[in-house]
């Protein structure tokens, strides 16, 4: 019989928590919280959009959101505007200099990442890495395709 610490969720769980560890310590020093790279991260790959649904996409509290707000605004990271849709709701998106600094904080671990890829791991490796990649992925976004087929019923 084997142990919980061999069960298939606990080893990637257990990889999953160190590689991301690993890669928050490939970070560049600066001012830039984990919180105001993913709010970044998510305006950039989603669009504009209102407060609400920021803290919706982030899991967060909308208080928690509205201090991390106020932090990028002042940092002219984010700015805010009329919806083009619905000119009652202002939507938030990511500014020039805000992408500068999310392109710099993902550059620093995508080099670190890729060179520790290079120096430890075999061509067939990378491609089983690559592989299991698009199912983690799949995994990551269960909520979402769970949510679409609930609102199908």
């Amino acid at each position: 019989m084997s142990s919980n610490h061999d069960a298939p969720a606990t080893r990637i769980l257990r990889s999953v928590l160190l590689l991301g560890r690993r890669l928050r310590a490939a970070r560049p020093e600066g001012p830039h919280s984990l919180s105001t790279i993913a709010i970044l991260a998510t305006l950039h790959r989603l669009g504009p959009m209102p407060a609400w649904r920021l803290a919706l996409e982030e899991h967060l509290q909308p208080q928690s959101v509205t201090r991390i707000i106020a932090a990028l605004e002042r940092d002219e990271l984010i700015s805010r505007m009329r919806s083009e849709t619905d000119r009652r709701e202002i939507e938030l998106s990511i500014t020039p200099h805000g992408r500068t600094v999310l392109s710099e904080d993902i550059g620093a671990r995508r080099a670190w990442l890729e060179k520790t890829m290079d120096d430890h791991l075999t061509p067939e490796e990378r491609r089983t890495l690559m592989e299991a990649s698009e199912i983690m992925l799949k995994l990551a976004y269960a909520h979402i395709e769970n949510e679409a087929q609930s609102g199908e019923e």
